[in-house]
């Protein structure tokens, strides 16, 4: 069954990457899926995001609003029995700075009955933490009353 996994999900990334539309994959989403993106605390795509309205808002809403991603290289997909890893690297720019990162990343995406019911993003976000630390990042804290 993973060879399927395997076949759809390339087709549908594919797709996402040449149009930036969402629904192919958001369609693929199991009831509970889950997904979490190795981003410390504090930006909008911190957390685990939880069932298939959570994750579609996710790739609908927030992200489209904190970057815009774009692929940089050739991606690499492997099949691991209910697994699939897709390999990559891109370059996203943020909205809120206009500034322009690039990073490889590892997205594993496990499926069940055919749904994908979890995805986890592995890849340097520290871009786009940094962006979020602070809204005065870059400059000295005010002098405390002492």
């Amino acid at each position: 069954m993973h060879a399927s996994n395997l076949s759809r999900l390339k087709r549908i990334l594919e797709e996402v990457d040449r149009t930036w539309e969402m629904k192919p994959l958001t369609d693929q989403f199991a009831k509970e899926v889950v997904l979490r993106v190795t981003i410390p605390d504090g930006t909008p795509l911190s957390g685990e995001f939880r069932g298939k309205e959570a994750v579609t808002g996710y790739f609908t809403q927030i992200l489209p609003e904190v970057a815009v991603f774009k692929q940089q290289a050739p991606v690499e997909f492997v099949p691991d029995g209910e697994r699939v890893i897709v390999l990559g690297d891109d370059a996203y720019t943020l909205k809120k700075t206009g500034e322009t990162f690039r990073s490889p990343y590892a997205m594993v995406v496990g499926f069940e009955e055919e749904q994908i019911k979890s995805i986890l993003i592995i890849q340097d976000l520290s871009g786009l933490a940094a962006a979020y630390r602070s809204p005065a990042a870059g400059h000295s804290a005010a002098p405390s009353a002492g």
